[in-house]
């Protein structure tokens, strides 16, 4: 996912962007494949581990991936119009 975030990043026109947006979409939805995945993992209450320790790596793995993910989102905007306040 990283490496895609890179080249979205590194496409200078619309078209190049344009062209990288079905590996991107992919990338998008195997992210959040991985993340339901983790999710169901384990014995503990919403299918966490029980052990407390596994339990934090866990979580902070999944929301290290939904950053990313958001983060991959914004990218994708376009920039909003600065306003002067008039």
């Amino acid at each position: 996912m990283q490496d895609m975030h890179q080249k979205m990043m590194a496409a200078k026109t619309p078209g190049e962007r344009q062209a990288l947006m079905g590996e991107y979409m992919k990338a998008m939805q195997g992210g959040m494949g991985m993340m339901k995945e983790m999710a169901g993992k384990g014995s503990g209450a919403a299918g966490m581990p029980a052990d407390p320790k596994a339990r934090m790596e866990a979580m902070e793995q999944r929301m290290d991936m939904m950053q990313m993910m958001m983060e991959m989102m914004m990218d994708r905007m376009p920039a909003a119009p600065v306003r002067d306040g008039k």
